[in-house]
């Protein structure tokens, strides 16, 4: 649970430090490896610095015979320089992709180009905020898990207490709800929290106020922007305890 309040806490000082007042945040939930691959190969072309031109690039983007390794470049290249055509036909690509399996290499470009574009013509220093769940606006996306003690069963009781005290403390702090299910002794739930939130102070004051009922909700639990947990991977965790 520390280190995501600590990657909110730090994200804030950095801002701060400096003096950014804008940054973006990568929405769709691209996994962190496709991530890496993509910072990487932008890398690798970044330093061979081979010339290009960019409605040549835009062809080959929208070409039925070029090949996904070939489109792979094409996008990294369009993103790479703030001109306003490369970023149209990014945005025009990753709208409704030929190739499905670029889905995430072309939302990856577009914020890129978007923070080029940006930077250039505003002047001022633009970020990249990303991580495998992604985010909306302002806000980074993260998946909760939390159990029952001793994995007994909630009582409807339990769930009705439960679905309204994480709603209203999370309603505090603006944090967003997108998904919240709960199961036999288990809930999840997906949100966006703000930059400027107390997470810690959030998440640990819900479970206190619902443990006053009972104390039936383990005060431990799983907080991460890396992925969601599918739901074998979750009675897999259960049943390790």
């Amino acid at each position: 649970m520390s280190q995501h309040d600590d990657l909110l806490k730090n994200l804030r000082q950095t801002l701060s430090e400096q003096g950014i007042e804008s940054f973006h945040v990568l929405e769709d939930l691209v996994p962190i490896e496709e991530q890496m691959e993509y910072f990487r190969y932008f890398d690798r072309l970044r330093r061979e610095n081979a010339p290009f031109v960019r409605d040549e690039e835009i062809a080959i983007l929208f070409s039925a015979d070029a090949t996904i390794e070939r489109k792979k470049k094409s996008l990294l290249r369009l993103a790479s320089i703030p001109d306003v055509g490369a970023y149209r036909a990014i945005e025009t690509y990753h709208s409704s992709p030929l190739e499905p399996e670029l889905a995430n290499w072309s939302s990856m470009s577009l914020i890129g180009s978007r923070i080029i574009l940006s930077s250039d013509l505003s002047g001022q220093q633009q970020i990249y905020v990303s991580s495998g769940l992604g985010g909306h606006e302002k806000k980074l996306r993260f998946f909760a898990l939390f159990t029952t003690m001793d994995r007994t069963p909630f009582t409807d009781l339990q769930k009705e207490i439960v679905d309204r005290e994480f709603r209203f403390q999370l309603q505090l702090a603006d944090v967003e709800i997108e998904k919240f299910e709960m199961k036999e002794n288990y809930f999840t739930l997906l949100m966006l929290f703000p930059l400027d939130s107390d997470v810690r102070s959030c998440i640990n004051a819900a479970v206190s106020e619902i443990n006053q009922y009972g104390n039936f909700l383990d005060p431990k639990f799983l907080f991460t922007n890396v992925k969601i947990l599918s739901e074998s991977e979750i009675r897999q965790l259960l049943e390790k305890k």
